[in-house]
């Protein structure tokens, strides 16, 4: 399910959308639409299980599946360093790669992209920085025409409940060539645990998204694969006045 937030006035009962009490869908649908073909917006995520958490920002490009994504705050701290994560694609971890200067991959000051075959970023014991952004990606390109229900809940912070159609999980490889499909890990989706927030600007901008799902399997490099019993993302959205570069660099590799 999904939530979502505008300023609205309200009625005795159920709150009533402005513009003649057209379905809050229409509102919610609007605002991801509008997300999902600007060129490239900001994107503050924050991502949390018992007992982890992590946080970063960067650019995105919904409609490209690309992204830009520093990694900041990590507790506990990550077993092997999460920095910065570069999307290419919205599917697949084979469009998905990390950046470093130097360390094992080039030369001194160097600065390298690396495809490790795993999901980028990750951390043990919650979603990694690669899913969580993909998952995003996932849901405000659903939110465009795959939404089953939506109710406006609270008129003042504006924000809706939203339910997505099943189809919304669909394809679940997030390898499956689909080109009606930018972001994949859909079935990520397929794992919602309640409402997904979605708030609004007052002038009908998508402004954050807030889910849960679970149990989720974090990959995991070293020791027994393990479930979390839920995941929590937060994501907040606002307008870029830098561009997106995503130039690669002359140093790449795979490991």
């Amino acid at each position: 399910m999904i939530t979502a937030a505008m300023t609205v006035g309200c009625s005795d009962d159920t709150p009533t959308p402005p513009g003649g009490g057209l379905a809050p869908e229409s509102f919610v649908g609007a605002a991801a639409n509008d997300a999902f073909s600007a060129e490239v917006l900001t994107l503050s995520v924050g991502a949390e299980s018992t007992d982890a958490r992590w946080a970063g920002e960067g650019l995105i490009a919904l409609s490209e599946g690309r992204f830009r994504f520093e990694v900041g705050e990590t507790q506990p701290p990550a077993e092997i360093e999460v920095g910065t994560v570069i999307g290419l694609g919205g599917e697949g971890a084979e469009n998905t790669v990390s950046e470093t200067v130097g360390g094992s991959i080039g030369a001194a000051g160097q600065r390298c992209w690396m495809n490790p075959h795993a999901p980028v970023g990750y951390f043990t014991d919650t979603i990694s920085v690669e899913e969580a952004l993909r998952v995003t990606g996932a849901v405000v390109e659903s939110l465009r025409g795959e939404i089953k229900q939506a109710r406006m809940i609270d008129p003042a912070l504006d924000t809706f409940e939203v339910e997505l159609m099943p189809s919304a999980t669909q394809p679940e490889d997030e390898f499956v060539d689909r080109p009606d499909r930018v972001w994949g890990d859909r079935w990520i989706l397929g794992r919602l645990g309640g409402p997904i927030a979605v708030e609004l600007t007052g002038e009908g901008a998508l402004r954050s998204l807030e889910f849960e799902f679970g149990p989720y399997e974090p990959y995991s490099l070293f020791g027994q694969q393990h479930s979390v019993d839920h995941v929590s993302i937060s994501a907040r959205f606002a307008p870029a006045d830098t561009a997106l570069e995503l130039d690669p660099p002359a140093c790449q590799a795979i490991e």
